[in-house]
């Protein structure tokens, strides 16, 4: 039976006028897809119902519902109910021991992940006998805040969830090994073939998943399709340009669905990051000004203190655009640009961040200027004669009715004068200055991703005493102080709880990642191919001059004499 439904409101229908249909009445108004907002409000404050049309064979009929609440639209999740198989592979190595086996801890202390109904993989070439790899972690599974003192008691107990396999990533038999652990284990919580969940989690280099992959189609997927699931997690770099990131990107395609495929950028799990759009879209204040008629420029700083740190010839292969600006940088900005999405929904939201991309003009090599620190070349892993990059400025451009005229300046680097990652969305000067205090600086909102994390305006008060002076001051959230005692998970806790619930917002798209590799492809082959020269810098400084000089031509107008300090307690 063909079955069409027609929302309506209860007082509405009755002083609408009427049209026949099927032998029936039906309202009518001058826009049939909306109606009137006060009409509405009158109605939810008399009827807490909704009236449903419904037409089923040439007959109109009307059913009542219960009413829609509001807590239905944030998609609340759902627990799920088969046993939960999260399988680590390349369990030795640095970012398991360092960042996924400490966020698992962590969600399993929080109660996110039950004993019963989780079990822990770790699978690698090593041949680590015993508890080893348990030996190998404990130091690195730090303490959750308000469970000091049953830390170590926490700790065995969560080792006793991992069992470790040892294979080859390329190879039927470690598969296979992995396959039957798992399958003994699933059989162990008497769950129906098909319903229980394996999550792949692989902390490896780009260059084996491919293979990892198929072995895990070939060996390692779920029975049958019973409501459980198999779901990959892969870290960047996805490729080093557009044309591997899409040949990456097609042999992973031809194995699994994109809805099993979750490209983790670690960026998009920090707090300060996920409340961008929260701040912009749920608050009045925002809508009006975040456009090109109030905002002069936009920056996205990412700053480290310390060079590449034994990482030489990792880093050296990809440089400072492919590791930070390319994924970290690129995608806060989309976040910062996007129009507001349809719903909360994770294809909504990822529709929005892909126009975004879309819009951005080719970079311009007068607006680019790269760095590399006196003393890179010293480690003995990097070329004597290295190209790359260690420091990165340029300015982006994004064509639409928004953002037209507004420079985008993008900032990363190493072996600088400070540790942080900010936004920073520079207004325009007030026309008219009365107070002639144009030079003490514009308004700023200043989002602090990291460290000390805060969200700041910098205005221009009025200084206290009898004269009439101004000064810059700020309204200033910043987290450790107005949150004290509350736990901001790191980034890797939230992103993999994400996966286990199935939900992709947080993670890159296929169209995703092309659009994002079409930006900076042009730009990073002229660097390969030695077109484009970076000039030194002295470690422990801000980075070539010539940074500074690039972003005042864009429109940047520094602040001098004002320095934001963290609040303490």
């Amino acid at each position: 039976m063909t079955v069409a439904v027609a929302v309506a409101v209860g007082s509405v229908l009755e002083r609408m006028p009427t049209v026949a249909v099927a032998d029936r009445h039906l309202p009518i108004t001058t826009n049939p897809h909306r109606i009137d907002d006060r009409e509405l409000r009158r109605w939810k404050l008399k009827r807490e119902r909704e009236s449903v049309l419904v037409m089923g064979s040439g007959q109109w009929t009307v059913e009542q519902r219960a009413p829609i609440k509001a807590e239905s639209l944030l998609n609340e999740y759902v627990p799920e109910i088969g046993c939960l198989s999260i399988i680590v592979l390349g369990a030795s190595g640095d970012l398991a021991k360092k960042k996924t086996f400490p966020a698992l801890f962590h969600l399993y202390r929080q109660g996110f992940i039950q004993s019963q109904d989780v079990y822990i993989f770790g699978y690698a070439r090593s041949a680590i006998p015993g508890n080893d790899l348990g030996s190998r972690i404990r130091g690195y599974l730090t303490p959750c805040k308000g469970f000091e003192q049953t830390h170590e008691e926490d700790v065995t107990k969560f080792l006793q969830l991992i069992k470790y396999v040892s294979g080859a990533y390329d190879t039927e038999e470690g598969f296979r090994s992995l396959d039957k652990a798992i399958s003994e284990y699933e059989q162990s919580k008497n769950s129906t073939q098909g319903s229980s969940r394996r999550l792949f989690y692989l902390a490896l280099p780009p260059s084996v998943y491919p293979p990892v992959c198929k072995m895990i189609r070939s060996y390692c997927m779920n029975k049958s399709d019973l409501g459980g699931w198999t779901r990959i997690v892969v870290e960047k770099p996805f490729g080093r340009d557009l044309a591997s990131a899409e040949e990456l990107s097609s042999e992973i395609g031809e194995l699994f669905e994109e809805p099993q495929i979750y490209r983790i950028d670690h960026y998009l799990g920090k707090e300060l990051v996920q409340n961008l759009m929260v701040t912009r879209f749920a608050n009045r204040l925002f809508l009006p000004l975040w456009n090109r008629d109030n905002i002069s420029n936009i920056q996205i700083v990412f700053r480290e203190d310390f060079g590449t740190d034994g990482r030489g010839g990792y880093f050296d292969h990809y440089g400072i655009i492919r590791d930070i600006i390319q994924n970290h940088l690129l995608q806060v900005l989309c976040l910062v640009a996007m129009e507001k999405p349809v719903s909360l929904k994770p294809e909504h939201v990822r529709d929005e961040k892909v126009k975004v991309l879309q819009s951005v003009l080719p970079i311009e090599d007068s607006e680019v200027v790269l760095g590399q620190y006196e003393g890179y070349t010293d480690d003995p892993t990097v070329p004597d004669n290295s190209n790359t990059p260690t420091f990165a400025t340029m300015v982006l451009r994004i064509h639409n009715e928004r953002w037209e005229g507004v420079p985008f300046i993008m900032k990363a680097g190493k072996a600088l004068s400070s540790r942080k990652a900010e936004i920073r969305v520079q207004f325009k000067e007030v026309p008219g200055d009365i107070y002639k205090c144009q030079k003490q600086g514009r308004n700023e909102f200043v989002i602090r991703l990291q460290p000390s994390e805060a969200m700041y305006m910098k205005l221009t008060v009025k200084q206290p005493g009898l004269e009439m002076t101004t000064s810059q001051s700020e309204l200033d959230l910043s987290y450790g102080q107005r949150y004290h005692g509350t736990i901001i998970p790191e980034a890797y806790e939230r992103l993999i709880l994400d996966t286990i619930r199935g939900d992709q917002q947080h993670f890159v798209r296929r169209d995703e990642l092309k659009a994002a590799w079409e930006i900076f492809t042009p730009l990073l082959h002229k660097i390969d191919r030695g077109e484009m020269k970076p000039l030194p810098y002295k470690p422990g400084s801000r980075g070539p001059e010539e940074a500074d000089k690039l972003a005042e031509k864009a429109g940047y107008v520094q602040t001098h004499g004002y320095i934001w300090i963290p609040p303490t307690l």
